[in-house]
């Protein structure tokens, strides 16, 4: 038994290791010509480029392990039947239960590793991507500190900035200090507005103060009601700083989210929900293995599954999933459910589907 089970082992750890290659580099090539027109706009280097792609395989693999668990389950079994080795096994004696070991036990190493890639790696890769993508490549200003409710951010070379808090979706600042910089570090300008407003492309400011600081030590100040200042920021740039994006969160940063929100009563659903979501989603490597071998297996291991109909199946599978889990993290984001109801509503629902069917195996 143990030497069919190593075997067995190998030769699905093969197809696995061949199928995520597979559908990894096709998700990548269509990928990259998508996104290259967008970046050669920006006249990005090439090394650019691809490291962003580079830090983009983790969170690649994570959504990708589910589909290539599935369709190197149904392959390898469709390949045994071929060879008549699942009749054979079956005339040995060895139960659908022993033949199922070799590829739960392997689905349950990719489920492990899948959580604990979105548990720490992921998040780690995509502040480095965004960070390439947005700094390096788009010449946006980095955030130097930011924390609920605040942000301190470094526009060009001169320029440091610090808001109090953002409103609505980032069309409204209010507590705006600029101070501009001259080399050697001497401070030249101080701009305060008591709240700005993101208004036909240019952000108006409020109740706005400037303070010049001349060369002998006097400061000259203009107060004026309102004034119109060249900001290259865009509310959708204040609302990517100041909310965190789940992707860039280990799953022990986004519990702790989750808690600071509910204290300071802001809405955790969203972020709730994608707790969960990844913690389902992990789990779905070995649930698709399951459903793989229930339906491989189907006929008592002498139904043959070719490769085009292994693939067709694959993408059905995948589809139904993908819709299911997709209306699942909807309903839990909108409160129409519990955020752990949603977040696993269709992984429970494949499970039960692969348990009935692996259970009806004759």
């Amino acid at each position: 038994m143990k030497k069919i089970f190593w075997y067995v082992l190998g030769i699905f750890g093969r197809n696995f290791l061949l199928c995520l290659t597979l559908v990894l580099t096709i998700y990548l090539v269509v990928d990259f010509f998508e996104k290259l027109r967008k970046f050669l706009k920006y006249d990005a280097e090439l090394s650019l480029i691809l490291s962003f792609f580079a830090y983009r395989i983790p969170e690649l693999v994570f959504l990708l392990a589910p589909l290539g668990a599935l369709m190197a389950t149904i392959l390898t079994i469709g390949g045994l039947n071929r060879t008549r080795e699942i009749t054979a096994m079956r005339s040995c004696g060895l139960s659908f239960y022993q033949i199922a070991s070799p590829f739960l036990a392997f689905g349950l190493c990719v489920s492990v590793a899948s959580l604990s890639l979105t548990a720490v790696f992921i998040p780690l890769a995509n502040i480095k991507a965004e960070y390439v993508k947005s700094v390096s490549i788009q010449q946006k200003p980095e955030a130097l500190l930011s924390a609920p409710g605040s942000l301190w951010l470094r526009v060009g070379q001169t320029q440091l900035v610090y808001i109090d808090s953002v409103q609505q979706a980032g069309t409204h600042l209010t507590g705006l200090h600029s101070y501009t910089l001259q080399k050697p570090f001497r401070l030249t300008q101080i701009m305060e507005a008591e709240s700005a407003i993101f208004f036909e492309g240019k952000w108006r400011m409020e109740k706005v103060r400037h303070r010049q600081v001349m060369e002998d030590g006097r400061v000259e100040v203009l107060e004026k009601p309102y004034d119109i200042i060249p900001f290259s920021l865009k509310p959708e740039d204040f609302q990517n700083w100041l909310l965190p994006s789940p992707k860039q969160m280990t799953l022990y940063q986004l519990h702790d989210y989750i808690e600071w929100a509910i204290q300071d009563g802001h809405n955790p659903l969203r972020y709730a929900t994608d707790y969960w979501a990844r913690v389902a989603y992990a789990m779905v490597p070995l649930v698709m293995v399951l459903l793989g071998i229930s339906i491989g297996l189907r006929g008592g291991g002498v139904r043959s599954v070719g490769v085009a109909k292994g693939l067709g199946q694959t993408l059905a599978i995948s589809f139904v999933f993908w819709a299911a889990h997709s209306v699942g993290i909807v309903l839990g984001q909108n409160g129409a459910v519990m955020p752990i109801v949603g977040s696993c509503i269709a992984t429970v629902m494949l499970f039960m589907v692969g348990i009935n069917l692996f259970l009806k195996l004759e």
